[in-house]
C-alpha cells in the first residue's frame, strides 16, 4: 500500500488518501536489499502488491478466501467481532475492504448491511466479482474510493471497523474526524492497525519502504478521543497478533510445498518479511493496537 491523494470523482473533500484498506502492513525489507524475479526494488514491489492480481491473491495462500491481515477470519472473529457486536439489520462500513472477506462473512451470519470501500481498484473488482456467489442476499455493496465519497452520507452507519489499514494515512486526525460523522448516533467505531513502539532504525527503513505513518497505541486513543468520541478504549494485542503471524507462516510454508505455482522468488520475500516483521513485533519496535470508541447517542 502506499500514499495517494483524496479526491477522486464524486470525492467529499481533498486529503491526504489511504491506498488500501483492508491489507497488514507491507513487510518491507530494505530497499537495497530485494528485488524480486522482475528486478523491481521492493519499495516498487509493494507498490505493485495492491495492482497485480498475482500478489494480491497470493495473501489468500496465506490468511484464507478473501483476507489480507494476520491471523484471517479467525483472527477477525476473534479479535475484531467481539468489539464490533454487529446485529441484524444494521448498516457497516468497513475501510479497506481489500477482497471483501469480512463484509462476506458479516452479511452472511449477522445480516447486517455492509459497504466496503478500498482505494484499491483491483480489490474492488475482485471482490465485486465474487459477491453474486458468497452473498447471494446482496447485502454488500464494493465501492471504490475513500472515506471522503460523497455517496457515503452523514449518520447513515450503525459500525465502522478496518483492520490493518489507518496506519497507511499520515493524516489520521482528519479520517476519524469523518467516522465520526458518518457514524448514527451511539454508532461504534473499531480499528485493529499496526502501531509505532520503541522506534529503531530498522523500524524507521521498515516504516519508510512501507509507505506507513504509524502513531503510539496510546497517540491514537487520543486522536479518537479529540475527534469527539467517547467511551474509547485501547490496548495492545501485539502478542496475540505475533501466534497469528506464526500460524500464518507455517501455513505458507505448507503450502508453498505442495503449490507448484509459488515459485522460490515469492517464497523467499513472503518468508523474509513475515519473519522480519514476526522480529519487530518481538523486539517491541513494532506493536499491534485495537481501538474501541462510541459516538455519543446524545449528538
Amino acid at each position: 500500500m502506499h500514499m495517494h491523494k483524496w479526491g477522486s470523482s464524486g470525492s467529499h473533500k481533498t486529503k491526504p488518501q489511504l491506498l488500501s484498506l483492508n491489507c497488514i502492513a507491507t513487510h518491507a525489507i530494505g530497499v537495497e536489499t530485494f528485488a524480486n524475479q522482475s528486478g523491481m526494488t521492493s519499495r516498487e514491489y509493494e507498490k505493485s502488491r495492491f495492482a497485480v492480481p498475482h500478489h494480491i491473491l497470493r495473501s489468500e495462500v496465506i490468511y484464507g478466501e478473501g483476507f489480507q491481515s494476520p491471523g484471517g477470519i479467525g483472527a477477525f472473529q476473534q479479535i475484531v467481532l467481539p468489539q464490533l457486536s454487529p446485529s441484524a439489520g444494521e448498516r457497516v462500513l468497513e475501510i479497506g475492504s481489500g477482497l471483501g472477506g469480512a463484509a462476506f462473512h458479516l452479511v452472511a451470519q449477522y445480516e447486517v448491511e455492509v459497504v466496503g470501500v478500498d482505494t484499491a481498484e483491483t480489490m474492488i473488482s475482485i471482490a465485486s466479482d465474487r459477491r453474486p456467489r458468497l452473498d447471494p442476499s446482496g447485502r454488500s455493496r464494493f465501492v471504490h474510493g475513500d472515506v471522503f465519497l460523497d455517496a457515503l452520507k452523514p449518520a447513515s452507519f450503525d459500525a465502522i471497523f478496518c483492520q490493518d489499514t489507518l496506519m497507511y494515512e499520515a493524516d489520521k486526525p482528519t479520517v476519524l474526524a469523518r467516522c465520526m460523522e458518518l457514524l448514527k448516533p451511539g454508532g461504534r467505531l473499531v480499528i485493529n492497525d499496526f502501531c509505532e513502539g520503541q522506534s529503531t532504525l530498522e523500524f524507521v527503513k521498515y516504516a519508510e519502504v512501507s509507505g506507513i505513518y504509524p502513531v503510539t497505541i496510546p497517540v491514537y486513543a487520543r486522536m479518537a478521543t479529540s475527534a469527539g468520541f467517547v467511551d474509547v478504549a485501547a490496548r495492545d494485542i501485539s502478542t496475540e497478533t505475533v501466534e497469528h503471524l506464526r500460524r500464518d507462516l507455517h501455513t505458507y510454508l505448507e503450502r508453498a510445498e505442495e503449490d507448484a505455482k509459488i515459485d522460490s522468488a515469492d517464497k523467499e520475500h513472503v518468508v523474509d518479511r513475515w519473519r522480519r516483521k514476526i522480529g519487530l513485533l518481538e523486539a517491541g519496535a513494532l506493536a499491534q493496537g485495537l481501538i474501541r470508541a462510541s459516538k455519543s447517542d446524545k449528538i
